[in-house]
Formats: structure tokens, C-alpha cells, sequence
């Protein structure tokens, strides 16, 4: 009852927050992150054969300890490696627990044979958690040019999400009670990235479909017409593919996924998303 309670609110705040026009547009309406790159579900980055789901069940797809070094590199501007490193920071508070860091992310230091590099490439773009223990490049891919940008905290935490280890909400195997896809209305080309997944595949780490996911599609995904390619049931009035700040849900995942906790907490991140939602609206208005 509190975890329903508690992203009915979210829902709300995310639909007040866009509304008031209390984030930045990214890009067209029609156009969202993953629709920036050529990769598969078109911004994640598999260097090696890998399950798909909400989250990596391979116990090697966790970065130790939940530490993730990166390389900033020079393409990246000053001002973008400040909001990067802010979203870092941002992150790692949502999802801290008992004042105790769940992740960290860190500039890598010459011991770190595993990090993530940094850069402006095409599209919006990582690398799908730690790997299997050898040696592979990790990347971070945001685009920005004068036209379009991936330098957004929202998109920004959606990227480190996948490096992390998570995958697309609508992936997950029970996504067909709660959203209907329309497949006439998909590119063609695109249709593998609507496709679900079995249990076997996927770990839901015990948490509710979650509309207000940052790592959901949103309702023009990939469209071919203009018309939605994602349609909510459960809740049809349910906004999906907010590109704002991790939901509840999210923030719990992350903390199950690195064994932070065991048991849910939906109000101590309600009340974390709640203060970013409401300080981002107070600054606009």
C-alpha cells in the first residue's frame, strides 16, 4: 500500500514538474535519448553476448562494490563535466542508505583495469554494466552539438543507469498488463526493441511495473506515423518516458541490485525525489 501510495505521488510530481515547464527540453516530442543512437534498444552497448531485462541477473554485471572509475575526456566541455559529475553526485545521494553510499562513481586512478570513458559521440549511448571479468571498453557516449544534446541531468542518470546494469522498463516479462504496443505504428527497423522478456532472462528485484521509470520508453517511441507506439492501460492517464529524476522505484532497484537493502523503502525516496522535483519547480517559477 506505501509503494502505491508512494509512485501515485511521484506520478503527480512528474506530471506538475512538466506542466510548470520545470526542466529543460531536450529534444522533439517525438524523440527521446534512445532514438539518438544506432545500438541496440538504440543507446545500449553490449560488447559481448548478454540477457536483456530491467536488471542484468549475472552477478559479474555489478560493479564492485558499486564503484564506477571514469575517464572524462577533453571532447567533453568544462560546464557538461560539472553536470555530469553533479548527476553523478545526485545519484549516489538518492540512492545513499543509512548515510552509507549504495554506488560511487570516481575518476579512475592507474589501478583501475575497468572504467568507463567519457565522451562526446553520436547519440546518447553506454555500455550495459561491469562485464565478465576480462578486459572490455566501457563508454558513456553523450552527444552535443548545436542542435541537439544529451547533456541533461535526466538523460544523464537514464545512461548511468545502463551502466549500472539496468535495462528498459517495457522489457520486463509482466509488461503486458500494464502497456499495450502498438506495433503498426513501429519503425519497421526498430520493432526487436519492443520485444519482452522471460524471467529466466530478467531480474525484476521483487519492485512493481513502474510507469514513472526513468528507463521507460516514452509513448512515441520509435513511432513510424507520429501515432503512439506505447499506450498505459492499467493507469491510461500514466505519463511514461520522463527524462527528470530516478523514481522511487528506481532508486530501490538500484539499492536491491547492489544488496544495499533487502526489504522496500518507498517513502525515504519519495521523500528524496520529492525535494529535487520541488526545488527544481521552486527555482523555475
Amino acid at each position: 500500500m506505501a509503494m502505491k501510495l508512494s509512485r501515485n505521488i511521484f506520478y503527480l510530481l512528474i506530471k506538475v514538474a512538466i506542466v510548470l515547464d520545470a526542466f529543460p527540453v531536450l529534444f522533439s516530442k517525438n524523440q527521446q535519448s534512445e532514438e539518438m543512437a544506432n545500438r541496440f534498444e538504440d543507446d545500449m552497448i553490449f560488447p559481448y553476448p548478454i540477457t536483456r531485462g530491467a536488471a542484468a541477473r549475472a552477478s559479474y554485471q555489478r560493479w564492485i562494490d558499486g564503484t564506477v572509475p571514469y575517464l572524462m575526456t577533453p571532447s567533453i566541455l568544462a560546464d557538461h563535466s560539472a553536470l555530469i559529475v553533479d548527476t553523478m553526485r545526485l545519484m549516489e545521494n538518492l540512492t545513499r542508505v543509512n548515510d552509507t553510499d549504495c554506488i560511487k562513481f570516481r575518476p579512475r586512478t592507474e589501478s583501475d583495469s575497468k572504467y568507463i570513458i567519457i565522451q562526446n559521440s553520436t547519440g546518447c549511448s553506454a555500455t550495459v554494466g561491469a562485464g565478465n571479468g576480462y578486459q572490455v571498453t566501457h563508454y558513456l557516449n553523450l552527444m552535443h552539438t548545436e542542435s541537439l544534446t544529451c547533456m541533461i541531468s535526466g538523460v544523464i542518470q537514464h545512461e548511468l543507469l545502463h551502466i549500472l546494469g539496468f535495462f528498459h522498463e517495457q522489457s520486463r516479462p509482466d509488461r503486458d498488463s500494464y502497456v499495450s504496443i502498438q506495433w503498426s505504428n513501429i519503425q519497421s527497423n526498430m520493432k526487436p526493441n519492443f520485444e519482452k522478456y522471460t524471467e529466466t532472462e530478467i531480474d525484476t528485484l521483487q519492485t512493481p511495473y513502474d510507469y514513472g521509470s526513468i528507463m521507460h520508453y516514452s509513448p512515441n517511441a520509435f513511432t513510424n506515423n507520429g501515432l503512439r507506439t506505447i499506450i498505459p492501460t492499467k493507469d491510461p492517464f500514466a505519463s511514461i518516458g520522463q527524462r527528470i529524476v530516478m523514481s522511487p522505484i528506481d532508486i530501490l532497484e538500484v539499492q536491491r541490485y547492489y544488496s544495499c537493502v533487502s526489504s522496500s523503502d518507498p517513502e525515504k525516496a519519495l521523500i528524496a525525489t520529492f525535494l529535487f522535483i520541488i526545488s527544481r519547480i521552486s527555482i523555475t517559477t
